[in-house]
């Protein structure tokens, strides 16, 4: 399998679309994550470093603390998100933990796995208009690299909203003040997986103490 790359300036989706099967689709995603956040975002910040005099060095503080506070306003909001309860954390809601369902808590999980996919797309094009700004307008690998970005992330992300162990994890949680569903259900399969066993031959002798 071969991957030719016309990059052509503006026309780099247009000349690579004769995706055939689904490794070609597969190849052409990995190709554009690579190239677009590898090469050109590292290729896009020496240039517009180079390019600036001693005299214009406003300019590149301004680069600086653009690419540094977009850095830090992602982690910030991945942390925020991170340690975000699905359940709610006031003070109001902490009294009803106990009265969500099953279907409450997927509903916040799915919202919340929107909003960090949504951070995560905004992250990418704010840094890609950045460098558009400075390698000449390369649209091409701004929307491939996009789209490449926010397929992976939502389908490689590890805390899918949809998977089992999740939702009865965070039920657990909710349910933590009375008592942990798993803890009698693995108490009843010990005592049942523990049967005492006795044939015919077996003899009950007295001990004398």
């Amino acid at each position: 399998m071969t991957y030719n790359f016309k990059c052509y300036q503006n026309n780099f989706l247009f000349n690579n679309l004769n995706i055939t099967s689904f490794g070609d689709c597969f190849g052409s995603v990995i190709a554009c994550m690579s190239f677009a956040l590898l090469i050109e975002l590292s290729r896009g910040i020496d240039l517009y470093l180079r390019n600036y005099s001693v005299t214009d060095c406003f300019g590149s503080v301004i680069a600086c603390m653009s690419f540094a506070l977009l850095i830090e306003l992602s982690r910030g909001i991945d942390l925020y998100l991170r340690n975000y309860s699905v359940t709610g954390n006031h003070p109001r809601s902490h009294s009803s933990l106990n009265q969500l369902s099953e279907k409450t808590i997927r509903k916040r999980r799915f919202g919340l796995h929107i909003v960090r996919t949504l951070v995560r797309l905004v992250q990418t094009a704010l840094s890609y208009i950045l460098m558009l700004m400075v390698m000449n307008n390369f649209v091409g690998f701004l929307f491939s690299a996009v789209i490449a970005l926010g397929i992976g992330y939502y389908l490689l992300n590890g805390v899918h909203p949809y998977t089992r162990s999740a939702n009865h994890v965070h039920i657990s949680n909710a349910n933590s003040e009375i008592t942990n569903p798993t803890d009698i259900t693995n108490e009843n399969e010990e005592i049942l997986q523990a049967p005492v066993t006795t044939t015919p031959n077996t003899r009950t002798l007295p001990i004398n103490t």
